[in-house]
């Protein structure tokens, strides 16, 4: 709808520039902004075309507003009238027909409104969770996971050619570490008084993988080879097992990937060693005290950072230039990463070396998840990654469900701390988002089964939907309108916590107008004509939820 009001906009400026009214150079770089209305009695939707043109066209903005107004075309349909209003803004009533309209195109495209063709987007590829393969998913990742997957799910309903990926650390010395690990744990299990490192991994799924060798094929081989040999093959098992774990994981909470990178490749490649000789070619990398340093400007980051250490070994940092490379050799415009908030200050090295590399650094975007904590009878649980004593992602959900944990996930931005109460998550009452979202589209479900029940008429075909003439039922049609333009926003903004907050929004203005209102009247027009808004408020909902990945159940 926003898009109609801009058209009727620039439509107005390009016909008041014809008629010489007003003088405005460069008509095809015109940036305006339309916006939703607050408050009905300013209208449906403002613009701020005339204090953004006013300094070009050498007008009071006031003065151009009123010219915007008067050139507005003849036959817009749309406008019963506008205001101008404060400094310069112009204010847009629509027509009750717009609403009328809103619905039935809700009843014509089904699943797919609120989508768009796509346009001439770039081509994204999007990057998320990509946990290192040395333990099993925590909450912190599922917040990702759940950012990730349902941006990828909103991309693609916006026109988006996406596709996803996860980054498999699997090279360096945390591996050698994770080896050792499960290394010493199995000799521990098999009676050797044996110490273990405090920086090791102390989490109890290394003593669970070291029982899975006991008695199995490796572990017996692993007591025959030389330990420099056994520590890279328990490394091995413990990458195979711990990914496959990870894997089924994001499996039961709905997340699926089109690719899956390992960073051994990288390096068994020599794609490496390729960019790092890029980089020296460019004067980005230069050899000093016998290490090689990536050259970052005072506008990127404080200091040089390490591509290769004096030992020889490339730095995470090298590995990650490579495979950013990587991405847009392969053809993406746009790349978005998904990091954990402790990795903020990795961004500006990152989008340097994408940018050392001869391409904008505006072609990464990154989004930082911040961190999640867990509660419980009002009361935050403690938990440490280094010392193993976290819960998993999987308790999580064995606990509260997908469905919850997803939408709980993205109740905030990503960028803001969440508290994640697992006692309200389990709720089935209005203060459980998830619950009071959901049960909105099991009673609209219930109210076409109570109707088959009673054997009700359901016809909804030509409704006279001048009838939905309740200050609540203008409020339900305008904020169905709004869907296709809140995905927009959402992700062009890579936003999708919007989509959350949009359908908390809806059940309130729904739960409240069933409280009020039947649906079953007697009257059959005004049946009808509530049948089909309540019945584009369910698809609204559904299209909504598919895109957050969560279930919209007919009963509860």
């Amino acid at each position: 709808m926003k898009e109609v009001i801009r058209n009727l906009v620039l439509e107005a400026v390009k016909r008041a520039v014809s008629r010489n009214v007003i003088n405005l150079p460069e008509l095809e770089s015109i940036n305006i902004e339309v916006s939703r209305s607050k408050d009905p009695k300013f209208g449906d939707y403002a613009t701020n075309a005339a204090l953004v043109l006013s300094g070009s066209a050498r007008l009071k903005p006031r003065e151009l507003a009123a010219i915007i107004s008067e050139n507005l075309p003849e036959d817009a349909k749309v406008l019963t009238k506008t205001e101008i209003a404060g400094p310069g803004f112009v204010n847009f009533f629509l027509a009750r027909e717009v609403w009328h309209g809103v619905l039935s195109r809700i009843h014509t495209d089904k699943e797919s409104y609120g989508g768009s063709e796509r346009r001439t987007y770039p081509r994204v590829l999007l990057e998320f969770v990509s946990a290192n393969p040395t333990g099993p998913l925590h909450v912190g990742h599922g917040r990702g996971a759940a950012v990730g997957d349902t941006l990828a799910r909103l991309l693609k309903k916006c026109g988006y050619e996406l596709h996803t990926e996860y980054y498999v650390n699997d090279a360096g010395n945390q591996m050698k570490i994770l080896g050792r690990s499960l290394y010493i744990r199995y000799r521990q299990l098999l009676g050797e008084q044996l110490e273990f490192p405090d920086n090791h991994y102390q989490g109890d799924y290394i003593i669970d993988l070291a029982r899975e060798l006991r008695g199995a094929p490796l572990g017996e081989k692993l007591l025959a080879m030389p330990e420099d040999d056994a520590i890279e093959a328990a490394s091995e098992y413990a990458r195979s097992r711990i990914l496959d774990g990870i894997k089924d994981d994001l499996g039961y909470f709905g997340v699926a990937y089109d690719n899956y990178f390992s960073e051994r490749t990288l390096h068994e490649s020599g794609a490496i060693a390729s960019t790092l000789d890029e980089l020296r070619r460019k004067g980005k990398a230069e050899e000093n005290e016998g290490a090689l340093w990536f050259a970052m400007n005072d506008q990127q980051d404080e200091k040089d950072r390490v591509l290769v250490r004096a030992t020889g070994e490339p730095t995470y940092f090298a590995a990650d230039a490579a495979y950013h490379q990587d991405k847009l050799r392969r053809g993406y415009n746009l790349l978005v990463d998904i990091w954990g908030s402790d990795h903020h200050g990795y961004v500006p090295r990152v989008r340097a070396a994408v940018e050392a590399l001869d391409y904008s650094p505006d072609a990464l975007r990154v989004l930082l998840v911040q961190f999640v904590n867990l509660v419980r009878e009002g009361q935050k649980i403690a938990m440490s990654t280094r010392s193993g004593d976290f819960i998993t992602l999987r308790e999580v959900l064995d606990e509260v469900g997908p469905d919850a944990a997803r939408f709980f996930f993205l109740t905030k931005r990503s960028d803001s701390h969440l508290d994640f109460d697992l006692d309200l998550a389990k709720k089935q009452s209005r203060e459980n988002p998830v619950y009071y979202v959901q049960y909105m589209h099991a009673r609209i479900a219930s109210i076409f089964r109570i109707a088959d029940e009673r054997n009700i008429d359901t016809d909804m075909t030509n409704p006279d939907l001048t009838l939905l003439s309740l200050p609540e039922e203008q409020r339900l049609m305008k904020h169905l309108a709004d869907f296709p333009d809140m995905l927009a926003e959402a992700a062009e903004s890579l936003e999708p916590h919007r989509i959350t907050f949009y359908l908390m929004d809806l059940a309130d203005l729904f739960h409240a107008y069933y409280h009020d209102n039947r649906v079953l009247v007697e009257e059959t027009g005004l049946k009808k004509a509530r049948l089909f808004l309540v019945e584009a408020i369910r698809q609204v909902v559904a299209n909504g939820l598919q895109i957050l990945g969560v279930t919209a159940p007919e009963r509860m």
